[in-house]
Protein backbone atom coordinates (compact mmCIF):
# COMPACT_ATOMS: atom_id res chain seq x y z
CA UNK A 1 0.00 0.00 0.00
CA UNK A 2 1.25 3.45 -1.03
CA UNK A 3 0.02 6.32 0.92
CA UNK A 4 1.18 10.14 0.85
CA UNK A 5 0.87 12.50 3.87
CA UNK A 6 -0.05 15.88 2.59
CA UNK A 7 -1.10 19.07 5.17
CA UNK A 8 -2.18 16.17 7.82
CA UNK A 9 -4.18 13.75 5.24
CA UNK A 10 -2.93 10.72 4.61
CA UNK A 11 -3.75 9.85 0.61
CA UNK A 12 -3.87 6.04 -0.24
CA UNK A 13 -2.93 6.10 -3.68
CA UNK A 14 -3.16 2.66 -4.40
CA UNK A 15 -7.14 2.98 -3.91
CA UNK A 16 -7.53 6.27 -6.25
CA UNK A 17 -9.15 5.07 -9.22
CA UNK A 18 -10.85 8.50 -10.16
CA UNK A 19 -9.81 12.20 -9.67
CA UNK A 20 -12.70 14.29 -8.98
CA UNK A 21 -11.76 18.03 -9.65
CA UNK A 22 -13.50 21.13 -8.32
CA UNK A 23 -13.34 23.59 -11.71
CA UNK A 24 -13.24 27.57 -10.65
CA UNK A 25 -9.97 27.92 -8.61
CA UNK A 26 -8.47 24.57 -8.77
CA UNK A 27 -8.39 24.25 -12.99
CA UNK A 28 -9.86 27.68 -14.29
CA UNK A 29 -8.53 31.03 -13.06
CA UNK A 30 -11.42 33.28 -12.37
CA UNK A 31 -10.60 36.89 -13.42
CA UNK A 32 -11.24 39.74 -11.07
CA UNK A 33 -15.08 39.60 -9.66
CA UNK A 34 -18.32 38.38 -10.74
CA UNK A 35 -19.71 42.16 -10.84
CA UNK A 36 -17.89 45.59 -10.85
CA UNK A 37 -17.80 47.09 -6.92
CA UNK A 38 -18.82 50.53 -9.12
CA UNK A 39 -22.13 49.01 -9.75
CA UNK A 40 -23.18 48.73 -6.21
CA UNK A 41 -25.47 51.80 -4.88
CA UNK A 42 -23.71 54.50 -2.52
CA UNK A 43 -24.50 53.03 0.50
CA UNK A 44 -22.65 49.56 -0.46
CA UNK A 45 -20.24 50.63 -1.85
CA UNK A 46 -17.61 50.11 0.44
CA UNK A 47 -18.11 46.66 1.01
CA UNK A 48 -16.75 43.90 -0.43
CA UNK A 49 -18.22 42.05 -3.93
CA UNK A 50 -18.19 38.32 -3.34
CA UNK A 51 -20.18 38.09 -0.29
CA UNK A 52 -22.90 39.56 -2.28
CA UNK A 53 -22.40 36.75 -4.66
CA UNK A 54 -21.72 33.82 -2.36
CA UNK A 55 -24.72 34.42 0.02
CA UNK A 56 -27.40 35.56 -2.66
CA UNK A 57 -30.68 33.07 -2.95
CA UNK A 58 -30.59 34.12 -6.97
CA UNK A 59 -27.18 32.98 -7.59
CA UNK A 60 -28.38 29.53 -5.80
CA UNK A 61 -31.27 29.37 -8.00
CA UNK A 62 -29.16 30.06 -11.01
CA UNK A 63 -26.35 27.51 -10.31
CA UNK A 64 -28.74 25.02 -9.15
CA UNK A 65 -30.51 25.08 -12.67
CA UNK A 66 -33.93 26.93 -11.22
CA UNK A 67 -33.57 30.17 -13.33
CA UNK A 68 -32.32 31.08 -17.24
CA UNK A 69 -29.90 33.47 -17.95
CA UNK A 70 -32.20 36.60 -18.19
CA UNK A 71 -34.29 35.86 -15.72
CA UNK A 72 -31.46 35.25 -13.01
CA UNK A 73 -29.70 38.50 -14.44
CA UNK A 74 -33.39 40.53 -13.83
CA UNK A 75 -33.65 39.44 -10.27
CA UNK A 76 -29.90 39.86 -9.24
CA UNK A 77 -29.67 43.10 -10.53
CA UNK A 78 -33.10 43.80 -9.10
CA UNK A 79 -31.68 42.65 -5.58
CA UNK A 80 -28.57 43.67 -5.12
CA UNK A 81 -29.70 47.19 -6.74
CA UNK A 82 -26.82 47.27 -9.32
CA UNK A 83 -26.79 50.03 -11.38
CA UNK A 84 -25.74 48.36 -14.63
CA UNK A 85 -28.25 46.88 -17.50
CA UNK A 86 -28.86 43.30 -18.32
CA UNK A 87 -26.59 43.07 -20.95
CA UNK A 88 -23.46 44.66 -19.63
CA UNK A 89 -23.80 42.57 -16.34
CA UNK A 90 -23.58 39.73 -18.45
CA UNK A 91 -20.74 40.69 -20.34
CA UNK A 92 -18.84 41.31 -17.60
CA UNK A 93 -20.10 37.94 -15.85
CA UNK A 94 -19.34 35.64 -18.93
CA UNK A 95 -15.74 36.80 -18.25
CA UNK A 96 -15.10 35.98 -14.94
CA UNK A 97 -13.98 32.64 -15.64
CA UNK A 98 -10.67 33.98 -17.41
CA UNK A 99 -8.69 30.99 -18.59
CA UNK A 100 -7.15 27.45 -17.83
CA UNK A 101 -4.12 27.72 -15.20
CA UNK A 102 -0.94 27.40 -16.41
CA UNK A 103 0.01 23.59 -16.76
CA UNK A 104 -3.52 22.23 -16.40
CA UNK A 105 -4.00 20.37 -20.06
CA UNK A 106 -0.54 18.87 -19.66
CA UNK A 107 -1.37 17.82 -16.09
CA UNK A 108 -4.64 16.63 -17.42
CA UNK A 109 -3.51 14.65 -20.52
CA UNK A 110 -0.75 13.02 -18.04
CA UNK A 111 -3.19 11.92 -15.23
CA UNK A 112 -5.93 10.67 -17.65
CA UNK A 113 -3.69 7.91 -18.68
CA UNK A 114 -3.57 6.85 -15.17
CA UNK A 115 -6.71 7.81 -13.71
CA UNK A 116 -10.52 8.24 -14.52
CA UNK A 117 -10.94 12.28 -14.71
CA UNK A 118 -14.04 13.69 -13.33
CA UNK A 119 -14.74 16.86 -12.21
CA UNK A 120 -17.54 18.42 -10.01
CA UNK A 121 -18.89 22.18 -10.20
CA UNK A 122 -20.75 25.17 -9.34
CA UNK A 123 -21.70 26.45 -12.50
CA UNK A 124 -24.67 27.79 -14.42
CA UNK A 125 -25.74 27.99 -18.09
CA UNK A 126 -24.03 30.80 -18.67
CA UNK A 127 -19.90 30.02 -17.54
CA UNK A 128 -20.69 26.22 -18.49
CA UNK A 129 -20.30 25.76 -22.32
CA UNK A 130 -17.52 28.48 -21.80
CA UNK A 131 -15.54 26.32 -19.92
CA UNK A 132 -16.21 23.02 -21.19
CA UNK A 133 -16.51 23.84 -25.30
CA UNK A 134 -13.86 27.36 -25.37
CA UNK A 135 -11.29 26.07 -22.92
CA UNK A 136 -11.42 22.13 -23.64
CA UNK A 137 -12.66 20.55 -20.60
CA UNK A 138 -14.86 18.50 -21.85
CA UNK A 139 -12.33 16.89 -24.38
CA UNK A 140 -9.64 16.30 -21.17
CA UNK A 141 -12.49 15.15 -18.47
CA UNK A 142 -14.73 12.30 -19.83
CA UNK A 143 -17.18 12.99 -16.82
CA UNK A 144 -18.55 16.63 -16.44
CA UNK A 145 -20.95 17.56 -13.96
CA UNK A 146 -22.43 20.65 -12.48
CA UNK A 147 -24.45 21.57 -10.08
CA UNK A 148 -27.18 23.30 -12.33
CA UNK A 149 -27.44 19.69 -14.14
CA UNK A 150 -28.52 18.15 -11.03
CA UNK A 151 -30.19 20.60 -8.80
CA UNK A 152 -27.79 20.65 -6.20
CA UNK A 153 -24.89 22.75 -5.54
CA UNK A 154 -21.76 21.91 -3.50
CA UNK A 155 -20.87 21.58 -0.64
CA UNK A 156 -24.39 19.97 -0.07
CA UNK A 157 -23.49 16.52 0.34
CA UNK A 158 -26.21 15.36 -1.99
CA UNK A 159 -24.07 16.63 -4.83
CA UNK A 160 -21.14 14.19 -3.98
CA UNK A 161 -23.92 11.22 -3.68
CA UNK A 162 -25.32 12.01 -7.02
CA UNK A 163 -21.51 11.93 -8.60
CA UNK A 164 -20.65 8.63 -7.15
CA UNK A 165 -24.04 7.56 -8.07
CA UNK A 166 -23.88 8.82 -11.68
CA UNK A 167 -19.83 7.29 -12.05
CA UNK A 168 -20.38 4.15 -10.41
CA UNK A 169 -17.78 4.90 -7.53
CA UNK A 170 -17.35 4.23 -4.21
CA UNK A 171 -16.13 6.86 -2.00
CA UNK A 172 -12.69 5.51 -1.12
CA UNK A 173 -11.84 5.01 -4.86
CA UNK A 174 -12.11 8.98 -5.50
CA UNK A 175 -9.61 12.12 -4.68
CA UNK A 176 -11.34 14.72 -4.25
CA UNK A 177 -9.69 18.38 -5.27
CA UNK A 178 -11.66 21.14 -4.21
CA UNK A 179 -10.18 24.75 -2.46
CA UNK A 180 -13.36 25.34 -0.12
CA UNK A 181 -12.27 23.64 2.79
CA UNK A 182 -16.02 23.06 3.99
CA UNK A 183 -16.80 20.92 0.35
CA UNK A 184 -13.14 19.40 1.30
CA UNK A 185 -14.73 18.38 4.82
CA UNK A 186 -18.12 17.12 3.43
CA UNK A 187 -16.69 15.13 0.88
CA UNK A 188 -14.50 13.36 3.46
CA UNK A 189 -16.71 12.89 5.34
CA UNK A 190 -18.60 11.16 2.85
CA UNK A 191 -15.58 8.83 2.76
CA UNK A 192 -13.71 10.08 -0.49
CA UNK A 193 -10.04 11.08 -0.21
CA UNK A 194 -10.29 15.00 -0.39
CA UNK A 195 -7.59 17.56 -0.47
CA UNK A 196 -7.48 20.71 -0.30
CA UNK A 197 -6.05 23.14 -3.22
CA UNK A 198 -4.22 26.20 -2.46
CA UNK A 199 -2.85 28.80 -4.86
CA UNK A 200 -3.14 30.19 -8.43
CA UNK A 201 -1.69 27.07 -9.80
CA UNK A 202 -2.88 24.90 -6.89
CA UNK A 203 -3.85 21.48 -8.53
CA UNK A 204 -0.84 21.23 -11.16
CA UNK A 205 1.35 21.86 -7.42
CA UNK A 206 -0.77 19.33 -5.43
CA UNK A 207 -0.83 16.72 -8.21
CA UNK A 208 3.00 16.74 -7.96
CA UNK A 209 2.99 16.75 -4.33
CA UNK A 210 1.07 13.40 -4.04
CA UNK A 211 3.46 11.85 -6.98
CA UNK A 212 0.33 11.13 -9.04
CA UNK A 213 2.32 11.77 -12.65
Amino acid sequence: MEQRILTGLVVDRDRISTILFDIGGVLVHLQGLPFRKEWLPGHHAGKEVLPFWINSPVVKDFESGRLDVNTFAERFIMDTCLDVDVGTFLNHLLTWPNRLFDGVPQMLRELGGRYRLAALSNSNPLHWPRMMNEFGLKEMIPDVISSHQIGVMKPDRRAFEIVLEKLGLAPEEVLFLDDLQVSVDNARALGMQAVKVKGVVGSVDLVADLKLI
